[in-house]
């Protein structure tokens, strides 16, 4: 799907027309028709106005385009690199950023960049430090002190890449609108604190996802497992492609279709035979835990 098949279809999707989406932009009616037909591309700044009218990441909705922000060449950016020879555990601490992405590199090494179109100071205000240990890295992303939290989670965009071989467990923690991984296989993936969207995309693996707020996360092409491990939260889980084996454990957790009904499913033991065969058939299981939270799955096949 085109940018402009994703942006006609999101307008439609909120019931507003041309001319309102225009207003809220302030551009013309005709720039919004031209950005729908393809005859025309919004510039930076009305990218990132519509990513977030939308509540949609730059990345997805750009996925097919050609543009700068799809091949991560922001007007701002700072780069960190570390050479890894063996395996490691990594966590990596951001605190706020609007974006998070994590896909891998065939480099030896991890590259953290922190990327924006808004930030011009970016290389002076937002440092990483890197701790390295036997077995176990730990990664900080230190903001100095006039750098708010509403600017981070506006503009600062995170870009994780990763040697596949040399990683045993990524943990990251963070405040972000979204999280993006994509083009990776990894045995484990844990995120912790607060998050708006996830973005699985030609990966595999085991996703944590210790979110203890309403999300919404959308799967293509992704085999593994996600854990949603959360407390009195209505999530969705949006199927683009694969199928999918849900288990619910934990208490007072239930699934529903996209019409909200209840899906009627036997509470799971943690290791039954029947999750283990199942695993097997399945490209991936989308598995509620927790306390007291509902899932809708929506198939958009």
């Amino acid at each position: 799907m085109t940018f402009g098949e994703k942006l006609k279809e999101l307008r439609q999707w909120k019931k507003i027309s041309q001319e309102q989406l225009a207003e809220k932009l302030y551009v013309s009616r005709q720039a919004v028709t031209k950005w729908e037909n393809g005859t025309g591309m919004p510039d930076v700044e009305n990218l990132i106005a519509i990513a977030a009218l939308f509540n949609e990441s730059l990345d997805n909705l750009l996925s097919n385009e050609k543009t700068i922000l799809t091949k991560h060449e922001f007007l701002y950016e700072s780069k960190t690199e570390y050479d890894l020879d063996e395996e490691k555990r990594i966590d990596i601490k951001i605190g706020c950023a609007h974006e998070v992405v994590v896909q891998k590199t065939e480099k030896e090494k991890i590259q953290i960049m922190l990327a924006s179109n808004k930030l011009s100071q970016i290389m002076q205000d937002v440092k990483v430090k890197i701790r390295e240990g036997s077995r176990r890295m730990d990664v900080f992303v230190n903001r100095n002190k006039d750098f708010s939290d509403m600017q981070a989670r506006d503009f600062l965009v995170v870009l994780i890449k990763i040697p596949e071989r040399f990683v045993a467990h990524l943990e990251i923690s963070a405040v972000t609108e979204n999280l993006v991984v994509r083009d990776i296989q990894l045995d484990n993936l844990e995120f912790c604190g607060k998050l708006k969207n996830g973005f699985f995309t030609n990966a595999s693996g085991h996703i944590e996802l210790d979110v203890f707020c309403d999300i919404n996360v959308e799967v293509d092409r992704f085999k593994g497992k996600i854990d949603f491990n959360q407390l009195y939260s209505a999530s969705v889980l949006k199927i683009k492609s694969g199928s999918c084996y849900l288990r619910r454990i934990g208490t007072k957790n239930r699934f529903v279709d996209s019409n909200g009904t209840l899906i009627e499913l036997r509470k799971s033991r943690k290791n039954d035979s029947e999750y283990l065969q199942k695993s097997k058939e399945f490209d991936f299981i989308a598995e509620i835990a927790g306390l007291a939270s509902e899932l809708k799955v929506i198939n958009a096949e």
